[in-house]
């Protein structure tokens, strides 16, 4: 049991520091506002979010594991061990509601935006419309 949850942090902390390292190359590459570059940092923090919840989930079985390996473990840390070893679903569905949270925000923020800049360019079409003529018009040459 040690060895799978030594295996798989090892793993998630690979793919987060790859993803890490993408992320500047980019952000060197194009600049600090890259989109690309603020997409890998999310995902980056989205991928820690999962690690923590797998740290979270098993870390009671890594203990009960390696305790086996010395002595018989109390009793109460192989009911820790049961207990955390079956929440995963809980905390990915924490996760998820965590990350589409995120994912609507974004959108509001994005609507709120385009918005603003449809606001912005109708007014300016409608200033543009109600700006008095320079004379060219013929009905006003009386």
């Amino acid at each position: 049991m040690i060895g799978v949850l030594v295996m798989n942090a090892s793993l998630y902390s690979a793919t987060y520091w790859y993803i890490l390292k993408a992320g500047r190359r980019i952000q060197g590459a194009l600049g600090k506002e890259a989109a690309s570059t603020r997409a890998a940092h999310r995902s980056s923090k989205t991928l820690m979010l999962f690690v923590a919840a797998f740290a979270f989930q098993w870390w009671a079985a890594a203990l009960l594991g390696a305790w086996q390996l010395i002595a018989t473990p109390p009793f109460l840390i192989f009911l820790g061990a049961a207990t955390f070893s079956n929440i995963g679903g809980i905390l990915n569905g924490s996760i998820y509601v965590i990350i589409q949270r995120k994912r609507v925000q974004e959108k509001q923020a994005a609507n709120e935006c385009t918005a603003s800049v449809t606001r912005q360019v109708a007014l300016t079409v409608n200033s543009f419309q109600q700006a008095p003529s320079n004379g060219s018009d013929k009905n006003d040459k009386k």
